[in-house]
């Protein structure tokens, strides 16, 4: 092989050290920093002896030139020689004699030598004031070199002498030319002229490589990275422990054997955990700062070139974004490559990246980033790799800049890239001038920054609220206000948006017009269609998500069922987490827990929640949490659900929840209430909410948790407040959704604790009316206020069914407080084989339709307790509370739970009064109920009722009287 620099061939000797002949009196030899050493002794002793030579040490930079050179030159001092040192520096290289000065220097010279050769070198530094003056010195330039040759080959012929110059390549030429005239003479004297440049095929190494090669007595040394083997030598020399056979490996693969990154990784792992993997920590950083830290700026701004493109650095990219020629560049990569630093192109450890960025002021990283967007643009890259530039620059000026910045933003949204969308977009808006163009960047911006911070988004919705009540406002526009408008409550402007949105001629995508709905009613309730009256059911031709939209829904009205359970599940698997689903969503996994389904509901959390934090969406994500601290605190585990409230506020922060902290809030203060935790409680409430709050659904359930706080507070009359504010906000939703808050009994447990039984037992009474085929949870709250109201003998009975009714719908917390309560009492247990543990696994709900209810499914019910003196007592025991199935479509002729065991006392000869006692029902419910049993049986009255239902039904018809 030929040698690039000096044109020496090559051979390989025994010792693994690569010997390069060419010049009959010069040598090339290639080898690492350690035989380096070792080498130069051997080369110090022959100048010794009276045999001078000139040594050339060449290599990567940082490759240990410099420390070689200093450690035999200090060597040679404790060995009696007389040391001469310079290092050439590219300020001084166009001064005569720069170097001959730091020679003479920083030397131990006899007094008589300095004094003659200094008084020359002094005349001639001042005689180069003006021309003349400089045409005078270059004359006796000659008689400058030619004195301080004989000075030195004068001692170098009684003792030994050794001249070292580092950095060769930033020599003056006056300097150079002592040194060739040294060389020249130099064969039998003891000097020893040690001369180090980088090894680099740029002209000026190579024409003074060629100088000295040229001439006798030369020998040139090439240093070459540390091996895998060397390194594993480091490493058992600095640690008192034996390394991972393959540690050396990694640590060369991070530095080439490049000497001082590898002393700076063994550092590092020496003071890291030393789990044999390389740790790359302070010393690196330092190594990667000092390594580029050279007299030639080419190296560091090719450096910084290459981390500021990134991925997509390729030499043409660099020599136009540094403004050099494309050999240069390749030449310093080489460099940097051999180095250590980059391998490619790309940097071997984003450390080093880091350390290079952070070497740039900010103005010059800004401004690289710029030039880099502006050649990445025009060499037609993507726009994400143009916008990421521009977003580090913090600038866009191009005409084509907010172009790409809206093109980039749409793709990182896609991506769930949002912080990086948002930087884009609010760069674009900075830059536009077009009044059309920043609108739609305002709406982009809304959906990307919500997300994350739904509170910054405020100052970009009001131009997008003035368009939606001009009716201007575009499909994507209307979008962006109604998810800004639910969060903050906002319900007008919702409803202003949506208006515009049904006119426009525009088709909406049918899932998305489902997903709003959903939104709608889970924050304000029904529509202000919905509430004149029962809303009809589904129409079978509506459109699929429509339907099932409107099926999930039914949950809130009628209860949950295998209909609203099974649409559920059909809407967390076919709706994606995004913007206009998260409320969907929310609707859904509530509709699981309404159902009775909650292990399925908090599979949901888990999954959707950990999937919002996948893609970086804050915002979903707590809100996702929230609901999942309910669902905790369902299960009786008090201080999990405490805890994940807690996050979930901390998570998003109070200014950014909107109306929907409502959720968390609640949550916590339930919690706290449960534990006890009264001043922790008392804090809670304290956390400011939005006024708008308290016109949601979420604020009613806020309300109501406060009253509850209020009530374990002996507070009762402040908790009636709470509990009539929920009534009045109820009030028109009643007629549809009339569990959707159980007010009646919050009213009845704060009646009770103010004396007035009759009053919470009528409420009792009336929530059990509307709850009995709807909402176990509310029926089984009702249940339990009527237990405390009534005999001994029926406490154990209404105390059972309503742990049974909390038990069907997975609320283990009230079923643990209904036992406690029975305990309390110092009555027999309602039941004792209910999952009373804190966190227990229930088991699957059952649920019975009216058409497969037999008796044995009713248990017998307790001794009505009359409200009116006079009133007959039964020894039967009422039925305990069945849920009714909502199946679709259904039978006009079957008759549903409520009416089936209304017909059947009627039936058996009960009276109107004594069948709304026995059930808990005004007698007004008990006469629409016969009304309507008679239209499905097709009779005209009670008379024939009995023959009806047993020719129909045999076994439900008894002979009790």
């Amino acid at each position: 092989m030929v040698s690039a620099t000096t044109g020496i061939d090559t051979q390989a000797t025994s010792g693994g050290s690569r010997l390069r002949y060419g010049n009959p009196w010069s040598t090339r030899l290639e080898i690492d920093l350690h035989d380096a050493r070792d080498y130069l002794q051997k080369q110090f002793a022959h100048s010794s002896s009276g045999s001078g030579r000139v040594v050339m040490v060449n290599g990567g930079f940082a490759s240990g030139k410099t420390a070689v050179q200093h450690d035999l030159l200090e060597d040679a001092v404790k060995a009696g020689a007389l040391t001469l040192r310079a290092t050439g520096a590219p300020d001084e290289q166009h001064i005569g004699g720069a170097v001959i000065d730091q020679l003479l220097a920083n030397s131990s010279l006899p007094h008589d030598i300095p004094h003659r050769v200094g008084t020359t070198l002094l005349l001639w530094g001042r005689e180069q004031g003006d021309d003349q003056a400089r045409q005078h010195a270059e004359q006796s330039s000659g008689q400058v070199v030619r004195n301080v040759c004989d000075s030195l080959l004068e001692l170098a012929r009684e003792r030994p002498v050794v001249i070292g110059v580092d950095d060769l390549q930033f020599a003056d030429e006056t300097s150079l030319k002592l040194l060739m005239q040294l060389q020249r003479r130099i064969r039998s004297t003891k000097l020893l002229i040690l001369l180090n440049q980088p090894n680099s095929p740029r002209t000026t190494n190579l024409r003074l490589t060629s100088f000295f090669s040229r001439q006798p007595c030369y020998y040139s040394v090439h240093l070459t990275p540390m091996s895998e083997q060397a390194i594993g030598a480091m490493f058992a020399e600095s640690l008192d422990e034996r390394v991972d056979n393959d540690l050396p490996g990694r640590v060369h693969a991070l530095s080439a054997g490049n000497p001082m990154l590898t002393n700076a990784l063994v550092d590092d792992y020496r003071k890291g955990n030393r789990d044999g993997q390389p740790a790359v920590g302070a010393a690196y950083t330092r190594a990667v700062y000092a390594l580029l830290d050279r007299p030639d700026s080419q190296l560091l701004e090719t450096a910084a070139a290459v981390a500021v493109l990134g991925e997509q650095s390729d030499p043409e990219l660099i020599a136009k974004l540094t403004g050099s020629d494309s050999e240069t560049v390749n030449d310093i990569l080489a460099a940097l490559d051999h180095g250590g630093l980059l391998t490619s192109c790309r940097f071997r450890h984003p450390a080093a990246e880091s350390a290079v960025l952070d070497t740039l002021r900010p103005a010059a990283r800004a401004k690289l980033h710029a030039r880099a967007a502006e050649l990445k643009y025009r060499a037609a890259a993507s726009a994400t790799e143009v916008a990421a530039h521009l977003v580090a620059a913090g600038e866009a000026s191009g005409e084509w800049s907010t172009a790409v910045l809206r093109s980039a933003a749409e793709q990182a949204m896609v991506t769930d890239n949002v912080q990086f969308a948002t930087k884009c977009l609010e760069l674009a808006l900075s830059a536009s001038t077009d009044e059309h163009e920043q609108r739609a960047i305002r709406q982009s911006f809304v959906w990307s920054t919500w997300r994350l911070n739904p509170s910054a988004v405020a100052p970009y919705v009001s131009t997008l609220r003035e368009a939606a009540f001009d009716g201007t406002l575009d499909q994507v526009g209307c979008f962006a206000l109604m998810r800004h408008s639910l969060w903050h409550g906002a319900r007008t402007t919702f409803v202003r948006a949506h208006e515009v949105l049904a006119s426009s001629p525009e088709p909406i995508d049918p899932q998305i017009e489902a997903e709003l709905d959903l939104a709608y009613q889970w924050h304000f309730g029904p529509m202000d269609g919905d509430v004149d009256g029962e809303k009809p059911d589904v129409p079978a031709d509506a459109a699929p998500w429509s339907r099932t939209a409107g099926t999930v829904i039914q949950a809130w009205r009628q209860g949950g069922s295998e209909a609203t359970t099974a649409n559920a599940e059909r809407i967390l698997q076919n709706c994606r987490l995004g913007d206009t689903a998260l409320e969907a969503l929310a609707t859904a996994i509530m509709a699981l827990v309404r159902g009775g389904e909650v292990d399925r509901a908090e599979r949901w959390c888990t999954r959707l929640s950990r999937e919002a934090e996948q893609r970086g969406a804050v915002t979903w994500q707590a809100m996702l949490d929230a609901l999942w601290a309910g669902i905790a605190l369902q299960r009786a585990d008090v201080a999990a659900a405490a805890e994940r409230a807690k996050a979930s506020l901390d998570m998003l922060g109070e200014h950014n929840w909107g109306v929907s902290i409502s959720y968390p809030l609640t949550t916590l203060l339930m919690a706290e209430v449960a534990a006890g935790a009264f001043d922790a409680a008392a804090r809670t409430l304290r956390r400011p909410v939005p006024e708008a709050m308290f016109d949601t659904i979420g604020g009613m359930r806020y309300l109501r948790a406060r009253g509850h706080f209020y009530l374990a507070t002996s507070r009762p009359l402040a908790a009636v407040n709470d509990f009539q504010k929920c009534q009045r906000l109820m009030r028109k939703w009643d007629a549809v959704t009339p569990t959707l808050v159980p007010w009646r009994s919050d009213l009845a447990e704060a009646n009770l604790q103010l004396g007035n039984v009759a009053m919470a037992r009528e409420l009792a009474k009336q929530q059990v009316e509307l709850s009995l085929d709807k909402d176990p949870y509310a029926c089984g709250l009702a249940l339990r206020v009527l237990a405390v109201t009534s005999r001994p003998a029926d406490i154990p009975v209404l105390l059972g069914r309503a742990a049974k009714c909390f038990k069907d719908s997975g609320h283990l917390l009230e079923l643990n407080r209904t036992l406690k309560a029975s305990a309390k009492l110092q009555i027999p247990g309602p039941r004792t084989d209910f999952a009373v543990v804190s966190g227990a696994r229930l088991p699957e709900r059952k649920q019975v339709s009216a058409r497969v209810v037999r008796t044995k499914d009713i248990p017998a019910e307790p001794s009505p307790v009359s409200t009116t003196a006079g009133s007959t007592r039964d020894t039967q025991e009422p039925a305990e509370p069945v849920r009714r199935e909502q199946s679709e479509p259904t039978d006009s002729t079957v008759l549903s739970e409520a009416e089936l065991r209304v017909a059947q006392l009627a039936a058996n000869g009960h009276t109107n009064r004594q069948i709304g006692d026995r059930l808990f029902i005004t007698v007004s419910t008990v006469e629409q109920h016969l009304t309507r049993a008679y239209r499905k049986l097709g009779i005209s009255g009670r008379s024939a009722l009995a023959e009806e239902l047993r020719v129909r039904r045999p076994p439900l018809i008894t002979q009790e009287r």
